[in-house]
């Protein structure tokens, strides 16, 4: 569990690193909010898996946890609309706000993991892919760094859901080391996008 604990540190580390790195550089502020949110979550959550909280309050932390981290998904997808100019149509800033609320109320009632990835799918491959592809040729050194972030994203979700148990975290500790390489490479395509030339 501790180990466990300490991947989870890992990812709050390295979002603080990128943070401050990243802090007098161009990069959106809800990119910003997306990576230093994340590792909060993160940090959160290694508290609520501790065996040192009894079960109803390692509930409620990982609760906090998973709400935070759909906070940061919204920051992630909002960032992304506003950067491509998507929110020139109020219909897709109306679609982000339901379906966070719709998530959040979600979370609340069933309060698993689940929801967070499944919430997670919709903003960086839904709304992320599909808006970095879409400008691929006026933004091809943000667009592979990002999709690149996302693929890591994706693969450490994978290794996640189909080979952790309540016996054996080494699924879960690979999963919170590929979050933090993903991190990086995420920033560092952030960081890259030419607003000036992202398509209308």
């Amino acid at each position: 569990m501790w180990f466990s604990f300490s991947t989870n540190f890992l990812i709050f580390i390295t979002a603080v690193i990128l943070y401050f790195f990243y802090k007098k550089s161009f990069v959106f502020v809800y990119y910003k909010a997306f990576v230093i949110l994340t590792g909060f979550a993160a940090l959160v959550a290694g508290f609520g898996h501790l065996p040192t909280f009894d079960n109803s309050t390692s509930l409620m932390i990982l609760y906090v946890s998973r709400v935070i981290n759909l906070i940061s998904v919204f920051c992630f997808i909002h960032g992304t609309l506003w950067s491509f100019n998507y929110f020139q149509h109020k219909i897709y800033w109306s679609l982000e706000v339901l379906f966070f609320l719709g998530f959040l109320v979600w979370l609340t009632v069933y309060n698993v993991f689940t929801l967070v990835i499944v919430y997670s799918i919709f903003g960086f491959i839904v709304v992320g892919v599909t808006s970095y592809l879409l400008n691929y040729k006026v933004q091809r050194e943000a667009a592979n760094r990002v999709l690149s972030g996302v693929f890591i994203l994706a693969v450490s979700a994978i290794i996640f859901v189909v080979f952790k148990t309540d016996y054996n975290t080494l699924a879960a500790d690979i999963d919170h080391v590929l979050v933090s390489i993903a991190l990086v490479v995420l920033m560092a395509g952030f960081n890259k996008l030419s607003k000036n030339e992202i398509k209308k």
